[in-house]
């Protein structure tokens, strides 16, 4: 089966974090460290900022969770986008909060509509950025004036999960802007470019009382002993990150021409996917079989918020031209 569905990184992680992790398998027996110093420090390093601006979780979901049960009481809402990461929705409804979902605009969330949406009872807004699973993404001025507008009251939530595969220079810079709107969290993770998703391990830029909620409130030894060790090497292969972010440049491409010679209703991505429309479910719901029946995996994104979309993730070259041969069987079919 060719795994397109899940946005992972198909050349796997850095050799530098296998070979972190074979290093250290001999030590799982013991517990993992509460606070993982070592890799907030470098992280710190990383961005310009203070250990104590960094926490780390398993997983960006892992932080979604945290960010609803530290901020948003039980009258009051979050406000995301329409078609955005179904987590977003998930922990709302596990955590009996209401979650406000503004309309997109050309397959972008808008911040205009998002700013629609917010009342005295918002204290969250998510914003995927690339979104996930439109591939879209605000830029840095919209989100400056999202900031500018807002009550400093209000948390906003930049999701940046496939920040490293951003090409438009517009994209924001967010930890400039962090400087100035204290209210701005940043996500971030090993889960995509980094290749870690199966070893769970994201972490979050925020100002230090942010941070000690977070600390406070979170589940300990949520990120295993392994997932820390293979991110804190990870970051020193930036060669590695640069590479897969450039064969991803160019198979994202790659696809998005062919798909659309086929005519098919694409989306231009700035993430390590494309979205794809259909004018009706079953139109999409044929697709996905065919696609299924030839060995080939993708997102139906109905949790996501559309019945008439799939996202198809981009794989390693040989992977993408089989994609390929089988939609034009599909087309001729």
């Amino acid at each position: 089966m060719i795994k397109l569905s899940q946005n992972e990184n198909p050349f796997g992680p850095s050799p530098l974090a296998l070979k972190a992790i074979e290093e250290h398998y001999h030590s799982i027996h013991r517990y993992p460290e509460v606070v993982h110093n070592d890799l907030k420090s470098r992280l710190a390093k990383k961005y310009n900022v203070l250990p104590e601006n960094i926490f780390v979780s398993g997983g960006s979901v892992g932080m979604i969770d945290l960010v609803i049960r530290s901020f948003v009481g039980p009258d009051e809402n979050i406000v995301t986008g329409e078609i955005t990461f179904v987590a977003y929705f998930l922990f709302s409804k596990i955590n009996g909060r209401v979650d406000k979902r503004a309309k997109l605009v050309d397959h972008t969330i808008h911040i205009d509509n998002i700013l629609s949406l917010c009342d005295d009872n918002t204290r969250v807004l998510f914003i995927a950025n690339p979104n996930n699973p439109t591939g879209t993404m605000i830029t840095h001025d919209s989100l400056n004036e999202l900031l500018q507008t807002l009550p400093q009251n209000i948390f906003v939530v930049i999701d940046e999960a496939y920040a490293e595969y951003v090409t438009d220079v517009g994209y924001p810079d967010s930890f400039e802007l962090q400087k100035t709107y204290s209210n701005l969290i940043i996500f971030r993770t090993f889960s995509k470019i980094y290749g870690l998703a199966g070893l769970r391990i994201g972490y979050a830029i925020a100002r230090p009382d942010i941070i000690q909620t977070f600390e406070q409130n979170k589940m300990p030894f949520s990120v295993n002993r392994l997932a820390a060790v293979a991110a804190l090497a990870s970051l020193d292969d930036a060669e590695y990150v640069t590479e897969c972010a450039s064969i991803n440049e160019k198979e994202r491409i790659f696809l998005y021409k062919e798909l659309k010679s086929m005519g098919f209703n694409v989306t231009p991505s700035q993430g390590n996917f494309i979205f794809v429309e259909f004018s009706r479910p079953d139109e999409k719901k044929k697709l996905f079989h065919f696609l299924k029946n030839e060995s080939v995996l993708v997102r139906d994104l109905e949790p996501f918020g559309t019945k008439t979309g799939l996202r198809i993730s981009v794989g390693r070259p040989e992977e993408n031209q089989y994609l390929i041969n089988s939609l034009k069987k599909f087309k001729m079919s």
